[in-house]
């Protein structure tokens, strides 16, 4: 195949097949002529068996995780732009097995310079560590022993913010009303904006009560509907395309929290909301964590420091079971008699 152009990127790509085994990757240039110069190196090297057949270069790992597996993610457009950008800055051409804690330490302290956020640069190496985990899982390719976790960049405490009461009062009397029916839907289920705004009628089951959107990693999430949430949305005659009124959406949502008068709010604020409003109301975690389709406990523990309002025990929770259906007259005889004597 010659060489082509992917889109969003402005690069040229190569694209052959030697000794049975398929080559792809970036020339990491715009110059056409140049591409070829390097495609023609890539073929030399495919000849000289220096490339698939011995130690995978990062070109080689980034292109194997894109056909095999990111393309097919969701996240196929941001994986793609991390996969060009890790290229450019370590070099396409390294060997992965040349990978050590001292360079890539110096990419982290490069990228902080360039004042990328601690979380940014953790998601460079994260997808670098993906595709080199590919690489060695599904090719056998031998790959270089690295301390991932002490190479991630510190990251300030996770930001809380949620509405109080008033806050959400003020908040609604400033949305219009489609924005209205967005923002209760949002603090109702608990949903991440991507599915609010991108959420269609056939994702709604209103028979059922239920509510069936994907989440991270292409799974399913099922919200139950209360029977508040299920009258809202029943109450709309037309039950085509999306749910919600998405026309300049980030302009209405903005103008509603400055009439509001909200400080520091965005809009997946309204999911933590839902959560610590849960927790307030006597929520464990574990039911907290099933609500927002977390897959496990660990992020929702960021809720555990809020304490409910009317806290119910587990001994308080056994114990409307077990009095209901004793009393003080059914203790043992002989413990009763005791008590009465101390008395």
């Amino acid at each position: 195949m010659p060489l082509y152009q992917r889109q969003g990127s402005p690069f040229w790509w190569y694209s052959f097949t030697w000794g049975g085994v398929r080559f792809r990757g970036s020339t990491g240039t715009e110059k056409e002529r140049d591409a070829r110069l390097i495609e023609a190196e890539a073929l030399a090297a495919a000849k000289e068996k220096r490339t698939y057949k011995d130690a995978w270069r990062l070109r080689d790992a980034f292109g194997a995780y894109w056909d095999e597996h990111a393309k097919h993610q969701r996240s196929a457009d941001f994986v793609f732009h991390k996969l060009e950008q890790l290229s450019r800055l370590l070099g396409k051409d390294t060997p992965i097995t040349d990978l050590t804690n001292a360079k890539l330490l110096d990419y982290r302290a490069r990228r902080r310079g360039e004042g990328l956020a601690a979380n940014t640069v953790n998601r460079d190496l994260a997808i670098l560590k993906a595709a080199l985990n590919h690489a060695r899982q599904m090719h056998g390719k031998p790959v270089a022993e690295l301390a991932w976790k002490r190479l991630r960049a510190d990251e300030p405490p996770h930001r809380i913010r949620f509405l109080s009461h008033k806050e959400y009062a003020a908040l609604l009397a400033a949305c219009d009303a489609d924005l209205h029916r967005a923002v209760t839907f949002a603090v109702a289920t608990g949903l991440r904006k991507a599915n609010v705004v991108g959420l269609t009628w056939n994702q709604v089951d209103l028979a059922r009560g239920a509510i069936v959107v994907p989440v991270k990693g292409g799974k399913l999430h099922t919200v139950r509907m209360t029977p508040q949430l299920r009258a809202m949305l029943g109450r709309t005659r037309v039950r085509k395309g999306r749910v919600f009124d998405t026309t300049n959406f980030r302009k209405r949502w903005e103008k509603a929290v400055k009439d509001a008068g909200l400080d520091d709010f965005r809009f997946h604020d309204l999911r933590h909301t839902f959560a610590s409003w849960a927790r307030m109301a006597g929520a464990d975690i574990a039911d907290i964590c099933d609500a927002l389709g977390h897959s496990s406990t660990a992020v929702t523990m960021r809720y555990a420091h809020i304490e409910p309002t009317q806290h119910i025990s587990a001994f308080d929770r056994v114990a409307a079971g077990v009095w209901s259906q004793s009393g003080a007259h059914d203790a043992p005889k002989a413990l009763r008699t005791k008590q009465t004597r101390k008395a």
